[in-house]
This record gives structure tokens, C-alpha cells and sequence, in this order.
């Protein structure tokens, strides 16, 4: 028999049933697991039907080993995330006195330049491409340099590029054509500020092109994503990194 869940507390009421377990922190623990593989599986599976050339005759489906991969990805993604409190340095662009110019600023003085991650990997942050990340032309999509495009919730967040990429250990790669992207991942609790906002993972993506194989990697965005179905449809693209040398 095939039961629709509609809510995790089903899920988990079904759970502690079926397997007899009374403790409502482990169940609780097992089926934000089990959410994540199923929701995971359902963006995959998306992308799959969407991959195919031709319409197909049949049901597609995901293979176990594509299953698999999806269960390693959401135990790393557990394993290695961890929650920062917002606090001191990492409030200092937040403010209705802080604008764009101050942006800017604090862009050149505090973010660009050579540093390196925990495991080593060298990274170079770039004033004249790496500001475009604050603006964006919601029309075309296009990251263009001008104040009525500019993004001040990413402006407000810019100690945060520097901290993920020094601290993060959840860390995802994938081939883009002949070009390596890396997303690194921090979430952070930011409290007492507005609903949306306070929380959220906050995505740094760096991008080694194939003629730079033996080079730094490259600062190319950061965003926040404030929905975990959102952060999940992304990480989907992505496997995750290992290994704690350079790569």
C-alpha cells in the first residue's frame, strides 16, 4: 500500500510507528534525512526528463546508482554544514547608512585579493569583475554596473564572502563545458532581523577556467538563498568535495 505524505510530522508519525521508535529527536533526525534524499530525487529526476532528446515512450527513472550518489550528497551536506551566528564583523555593512558607495569601498579594502580556503586551494577575488556580483538587470538577467541595479542585501553581506571561503567545509564542485566551479556553502543565522532575511545559505562560486588550469580559482558570485528546497534544486548539479588538498 502507497501512503501520500503531505507534511514531515506524517512522515515522522509514520516513522516512529514502523520502526518502533519513540524518541522524537532521532525520528525527527532520520526523516529531515529521508525529506531531503526524496526532494533531491525529484529535482534530479526533473533535470533527467528535462536532459533527454527525444519525448519518451515510457516512466524514467532514476538508477540505484544515481540514488546513491544523491544519498552521499545529502549525508555530506549534513556532515559538513554548519550554522555561524551572526554577530560583530559580520554585521558591520548592515545598516540603512551603509549604500553603495560603501559598498564599493569596503569591496576594495576588505574583499579583494589572494587568500586561501582551509584545505590550502589558493583564490583571487577581483575588484574589477567581482563587484558585478551586487547588480543585476532583473529584465535580462545580466549582471550590469549601474545604481538602480544594484542589490543591497548582497551589498549588506560582503564580510560574508571572505568568512565562507575561509571557514566552509561544505564545499561542491561540477564541470561547466571546459571551465571547474566551486560552491562553497555557510548558513547563517542573523537574529533580530527582518523574517526572510534572517536566515539563509549563503553561496560563494568560484570558477577555474581551462586556460588557467594551474592558477587560482576565481571569485565569480555570491547570493543568499533563503528557501531549502532552493538550496536543495541547486546542490543537486553539484557533487561534493572530499579530499582536504588543493584541487
Amino acid at each position: 500500500m502507497i501512503t501520500n505524505f503531505s507534511t514531515q510530522e506524517e512522515i515522522i508519525k509514520k516513522l516512529r510507528s514502523i520502526a518502533k521508535i519513540h524518541s522524537f529527536d532521532v525520528v525527527h533526525r532520520i526523516s529531515s534525512v529521508f525529506y531531503d534524499v526524496l526532494k533531491i530525487s525529484f529535482y534530479a529526476l526533473q533535470r533527467k526528463i528535462e536532459g533527454l532528446r527525444e519525448r519518451p515512450t515510457g516512466p524514467v527513472v532514476l538508477s540505484t546508482n544515481e540514488i546513491t550518489k544523491l544519498f552521499k550528497l545529502i549525508h555530506y551536506h549534513h556532515s559538513q554544514n554548519h550554522i555561524h551566528l551572526v554577530s560583530n564583523e559580520l554585521t558591520e555593512c548592515f545598516g540603512r547608512n551603509f549604500i553603495e558607495a560603501d559598498a564599493l569601498s569596503y569591496f576594495e579594502k576588505k574583499v579583494e585579493g589572494n587568500i586561501s580556503d582551509k584545505f590550502g586551494r589558493q583564490i583571487f577575488v577581483s575588484l574589477d569583475d567581482g563587484i558585478k556580483f551586487m547588480y543585476k538587470n532583473q529584465d535580462t538577467g545580466k549582471h550590469e554596473i549601474d545604481s538602480k541595479y544594484y542589490l543591497p542585501y548582497r551589498g549588506k553581506r560582503l564580510p560574508w564572502i571572505q568568512h565562507t571561503l575561509k571557514n566552509s567545509k561544505n564545499i561542491y564542485t561540477r564541470t561547466d563545458g571546459s571551465d571547474q566551479e566551486l560552491m562553497y556553502v555557510n548558513q547563517y543565522d542573523l537574529p533580530d532581523y527582518d523574517g526572510q532575511g534572517s536566515k539563509c545559505f549563503w553561496i560563494v562560486i568560484l570558477r577555474r577556467y581551462k586556460k588557467d588550469r594551474v592558477g587560482p580559482f576565481k571569485f565569480k558570485t555570491a547570493f543568499a538563498i533563503f528557501k531549502y528546497n532552493n538550496f536543495l534544486k541547486r546542490i543537486e548539479r553539484y557533487r561534493p568535495i572530499t579530499e582536504t588538498k588543493q584541487n
